[in-house]
Formats: C-alpha cells, sequence, structure tokens
C-alpha cells in the first residue's frame, strides 16, 4: 500500500470529518488540496437491473442504460440523473445482468450543500454499498460469501458479496422507520434511548424486566423480520447467482453491534454462519463504521486512480494552467510577445488561424453529419431493445415463480416447526447436491412440486437428490421425466410429507 498518502471523509448529512492514511484514521476538521471522500445517501439510489445479450457491444451500453433507466426505471424525464452500472455475467444463460444505479443531481446538490461550503469539492463521491471491497483489497477478509448489514437513524441496506465481488443490495428498516413502527404499537421511544438499548440489552431477554417484555417481543419480531429478509434474498441470489449459502454476517449499526444478535440469528437458522459486525480495521474505532468503511473505499479509489463506480459531480477542476484552456492562453502571450518583435509574423499567425477555423468548421460539419447517423442508431436500437423485451419476458416468467416461491417463504414465520423443517430439510438437499431451484411450487402445507436444473456433466445428481429424499423420509417423491434442454438436465419432482 502506498505510503505518506493521506485523504480526507466527509460525512454526507453530520459534516463529521476524518482522514486516512492507509493505516491510521483520526479526526480532522479540514484541510485544503486532500482527496476528498463521502457517500451517496442509500433512499437517493434508483436501482434497477435488466438483462441484454452478452454479445451487446460495451460502445452501446450507456446509451442503453440511459434510455432503460428513463423508460422502464421510472426515472423524470424533467431531472437530470447521474448514472453508472455494473455488469454481472450470469452461468447457463446467454443473457448478462446490468444493474443500474441512478441519483437525481438536485438531490446531490441539495444533500451535499452545507458538506460543499465545508471542503469546496469532493473528489469521490461513493455508493455506500460497494464499500466494502475495501475489505479484500486491503486483505482485511479472505473472499467469501458476505453479507454486510448496515442500519443508520435514517437508512439501512444489505450488501451481498459472492467470493469478495458485490452481487446485490436491498434496504432494511432504519433506526427511525423502528422507532415507528413501535410507536404504532404504543410503545413511545426516542432515537437515543433505541440505541442505547440496542447497544446494552439488544436482543438479550434476560436482560429486560418483566416490564418490558412487551417492548422486547415487538423487537425481537423486528430482527425476526430483518434476518428473514437476509435469508429470503440469500435464496434468490442463489438460483440467480449461484450463491451457495452466508458463510458470514457483518452486522452494525451506526455506532456499534446490537447485543445478543449473535445468539439470536443462530437460534433464527444461521447456525453455519459466522456472526461479527464492521469493526474489523487492524486499528479499532468507535464510532460511525461506515464512515471509516467508505473512508478505505476511497482512499483505494484514490491510490488506484480509479473513477469506477464514483458519481460525485462536485470535483475539482484541475489547475487552469494545465487545462487547454491554460496551455492555449500561455502560447498567445508567448506567440504575442514575439509579434511585438517581429510585426510581419501577426500577418502569417492571422492566416494560420483562418486555416485553422477552416479546419474547424469543416470538422463541425462532419461532426453534425456523425449526429445525424447517431439519431438513426439510437432509433435502431429502441427497435432492438423491443425485440429483447419480448425476449425477457419469457425469462421473466421463470422469475415470476421465484419470486412467488420467496413470497412463501416470508410466510413460514409463524408455521409450525415440521412445516418450517420440511423447507429447511428441501433447501440442505439441494445445497448438498449442487442443484438449483428454478421454481417452486407449494400445495398445502404437506406437498411440494419443486423444478431442479443440473449441468451436462452432473446428471446423476438429480438422480442423487432423489434417493436422499427418500431415505429422510418423504413419502410420494416422483419425476415424470429428467429431460436435456441446452446441456442442462431438468427434472420437476413432486414430494410430499406427512
Amino acid at each position: 500500500m502506498a505510503k505518506n498518502q493521506l485523504i480526507q471523509y466527509i460525512h454526507p448529512v453530520e459534516l463529521s470529518m476524518l482522514s486516512y492514511d492507509g493505516s491510521h484514521f483520526e479526526s480532522l476538521k479540514t484541510k485544503e488540496n486532500l482527496y476528498t471522500v463521502s457517500r451517496v445517501l442509500y433512499d437517493d439510489i434508483v436501482v434497477y437491473s435488466f438483462k441484454i445479450p452478452k454479445t451487446t457491444m460495451n460502445d452501446d451500453l450507456n446509451s442503453l442504460v440511459e434510455i432503460k433507466m428513463y423508460e422502464e426505471a421510472g426515472l423524470d424525464v424533467n431531472q437530470l440523473y447521474k448514472i453508472t452500472y455494473i455488469i454481472k455475467e450470469l452461468d447457463f444463460d446467454e443473457m448478462s445482468l446490468i444493474e443500474a444505479f441512478a441519483i437525481e443531481i438536485d438531490t446531490l446538490k441539495e444533500v451535499f450543500q452545507k458538506a460543499i461550503k465545508k471542503v469546496k469539492y469532493i473528489d469521490c463521491l461513493a455508493l455506500p454499498f460497494f464499500s466494502y471491497t475495501t475489505f479484500y483489497t486491503n486483505k482485511i477478509l479472505i473472499p467469501k460469501n458476505d453479507v454486510f448489514v448496515y442500519i443508520g437513524d435514517n437508512e439501512a441496506f444489505l450488501s451481498f458479496y459472492k467470493d469478495g465481488s458485490y452481487i446485490s443490495t436491498k434496504s432494511i428498516l432504519s433506526l427511525n422507520e423502528i422507532i415507528k413502527k413501535l410507536n404504532a404499537q404504543d410503545i413511545e421511544i426516542n432515537l437515543e434511548k433505541l440505541k442505547e438499548i440496542l447497544l446494552d440489552k439488544g436482543l438479550k431477554q434476560e436482560l429486560y424486566e418483566k416490564i418490558d417484555s412487551e417492548f422486547f417481543i415487538s423487537l425481537e419480531s423486528i430482527f425476526s423480520d430483518i434476518l428473514t429478509k437476509i435469508n429470503n434474498v440469500a435464496i434468490h441470489n442463489r438460483s440467480v447467482f449461484d450463491f451457495d449459502g452466508i458463510d458470514r454476517i457483518f452486522f452494525s449499526t451506526r455506532d456499534g453491534r446490537v447485543k445478543g444478535l449473535k445468539e439470536f440469528a443462530i437460534n433464527f437458522g444461521f447456525k453455519e454462519a459466522e456472526i461479527l459486525d464492521f469493526n474489523i480495521f487492524r486499528e479499532k474505532h468507535t464510532s460511525d463504521f461506515l464512515g471509516h468503511v467508505v473512508a478505505s473505499y476511497g482512499f483505494d479509489k484514490y491510490i488506484q486512480k480509479s473513477d469506477l463506480q464514483n458519481v460525485t459531480i462536485f470535483k475539482k477542476p484541475p489547475s487552469f494552467l494545465t487545462t487547454h484552456t491554460g496551455k492555449l492562453a500561455i502560447w498567445i502571450v508567448g506567440f504575442s510577445a514575439i509579434l511585438l518583435a517581429v510585426f510581419i509574423y501577426f500577418y502569417i499567425f492571422a492566416q494560420n488561424l483562418q486555416n485553422q477555423k477552416d479546419i474547424l468548421e469543416t470538422k463541425y460539419q462532419a461532426i453534425q453529419q456523425r449526429a445525424k447517423i447517431y439519431k438513426k442508431k439510437i432509433r435502431a436500437e429502441i427497435n432492438q431493445i423491443k425485440v429483447v423485451k419480448k425476449e425477457i419476458k419469457k425469462q421473466d416468467l421463470v422469475y415470476e415463480n421465484i419470486k412467488a416461491s420467496v413470497s412463501k417463504l416470508e410466510n413460514i414465520k409463524g408455521k409450525d416447526n415440521s412445516y418450517i423443517s420440511f423447507l429447511a430439510s428441501i433447501n440442505s438437499l439441494l445445497q448438498k447436491y449442487r442443484l438449483k431451484a428454478r421454481s417452486i411450487e407449494q400445495k398445502g402445507r404437506t406437498k411440494m412440486t419443486i423444478e431442479v436444473v443440473s449441468s451436462y456433466g452432473d446428471r446423476d445428481k438429480i438422480a442423487k437428490f432423489l434417493k436422499a429424499l427418500i431415505k429422510d423420509g418423504f413419502t410420494n417423491v416422483k419425476t415424470d421425466e429428467i429431460k436435456l434442454d441446452k446441456k442442462r438436465y431438468i427434472s420437476k419432482i413432486e414430494i410430499e410429507h406427512e
């Protein structure tokens, strides 16, 4: 890691600041001419995903993403947005998945109005769910299947990483939203009190008085919903990204871990996952955990000289003398000095300028012609998009089944233990034989139809999966056929338990 380098981070709302040199964090008021980092507020980000053919040319992606975001993601055509995206390659699919992110420029100006008055420029404005890559870049974490859960005062979200690479993000309840939910149940509590309780008592029932039992039950229910959402997103990611279970969950509020969360998560069902928090830097700190993560991420971008997924509109302009205008000004001044001594050269210089003007006018006309061609190309791309939409609708049928299955899984809470055990056993066997569930159809409490997929070289895994179901006591396990489709074996299996 580079030494003797220093960047500064500013919180977008609180305006608190810290510096980072790759090893040490320190509180900071402000310093001029430092590379400055901040982050976008999660709720200000529009996230939208869509598929494109893998053969789509990179030169066409920017225009295609912008069109999709306005036409399908609901962006306001009367507003300007900062848009970026990432490309995700999918196994067993001829399409690539594009995940695009848009932030309204007027919103950025409003949110960072005070911050800009304090620091003047922000060189790196990070999307917060990408910032956890710093743990892998700096070898603080060995790449695994990780989930980062952040709960702040007014924003909260999940970030899923597979083998050290970002794959998805989802919002969850913030602390103020948790307070609203408690207030709706006639439980009065303010933000500071909730923070204090989460840090000191959290989810440990034995630390609560009997009079607080109603509060604890409500808090337990809220965190059960959060863990359920983590599980549901993990199941979805397994189907789409081959995400084979959660190895670690990093769970932090702005000011630290929730007491008793580890035991609560294990009892909930995350027995194989390691439960940690964000305080895993070599140098420990006591607050604003996400801020430290983003500062480290911004330092990485500074060292790498990378602007990938940087959505800033407040970047420091280059020095005047390094710009084309500045260089031209120096050239004119120098040449003017020569003209004072050699007046005759003025006429030659003027002629040269006229020639350059003629060339520029010729280039301008050529650019206008290319602009017309580009407009035609856009119209052609829009027509191609319509064709792609029809193909995507076919793929959407598969995902609708998966979504329906996920929706059913959300109703697991409240059902009896045998029903939960039924679903857990099926899920465990799917992971054991590394099979993908293309669709799951629940028929009452004792029957299920599941469509599984295996690669061409692993056809016997479906047969092993059927035998394992019978061995585990499931009745009426049957399948009509195992068919070959595009070098994948697909089988629809009916399962019943007592």
